[in-house]
């Protein structure tokens, strides 16, 4: 079975640098492993997304364990981004950086993805890599990229950075308008190394747990870490 990979852009713009950037480490990763890598680019910029409720009874309920569809399932278009990241077997973040942190687009996002980590952590064992776009060189891409991993930590996934030429914490990139990071030449060789490195651990994975019957044992308990 290929390995799948799912391309999250976080950019609120159309044509952005994160897209671009995204869609060309895809592209290149699919040529270069043919059957091996199937992917899909999804930019949350066309996907409505409701604000978490904080409902407090999120995923799964505190007393007899059962899961629950989040409150806002079907008010807007999030669910169908949250299975596909379950059916995946790594994601790739790419974000602009404003003021060293990822992109609003992609807080809103990656809080609703609480629903699954109360569903006994259904991200757990997924690869991911993250890549930032900044408009100066030293413009904040690291403390971005840090910033990405943390809800991802959170939901149990694996994180990497961007493999053996450098192996820095992901790609990061310098652009200014539109497809701006097309012309930089060391960012997209970061951002296919990204996509390089979430696709072997990936890989590494799915033959070990096929090859043990491997499922991962995490639970979500409400009350663990909550006592003296």
């Amino acid at each position: 079975m290929p390995v799948h990979l799912l391309g999250i852009s976080c950019s609120p713009r159309t044509d952005s640098n994160s897209t671009a950037l995204l869609s060309a480490s895809l592209k290149r990763a699919a040529e270069t492993y043919g059957d091996d890598f199937t992917s899909e680019l999804i930019e949350l910029r066309t996907v409505p997304i409701e604000a978490c409720k904080d409902c407090d009874v999120c995923g799964k309920r505190k007393d007899d364990g059962r899961f629950l569809d989040c409150v806002q399932k079907g008010k807007d278009g999030v669910q169908e981004v949250l299975d596909k990241m379950v059916a995946a077997d790594g994601f790739v973040f790419a974000t602009p950086v404003y003021f060293g942190l990822p992109s609003d687009l992609y807080s809103r996002f990656i809080m609703r993805t609480r629903v699954l980590r109360h569903q006994d952590f259904r991200l757990a064992n997924h690869v991911a890599g993250v890549m930032a776009i900044a408009a100066r060189r030293s413009g904040g891409a690291e403390t971005t990229i840090m910033a990405t991993w943390l809800p991802l930590l959170r939901n149990g996934c694996l994180i990497v950075g961007n493999g053996d030429a450098t192996c820095q914490y992901g790609a990061m990139a310098w652009a200014s308008g539109r497809g701006h990071v097309l012309t930089d030449e060391w960012g997209m060789e970061q951002g296919y190394q990204v996509v390089e490195r979430v696709y072997s651990v990936a890989r590494l994975i799915k033959a070990g747990a096929d090859m043990l019957g491997f499922s991962s044992p995490m639970t979500f308990d409400y009350v663990a870490g909550t006592r003296p």
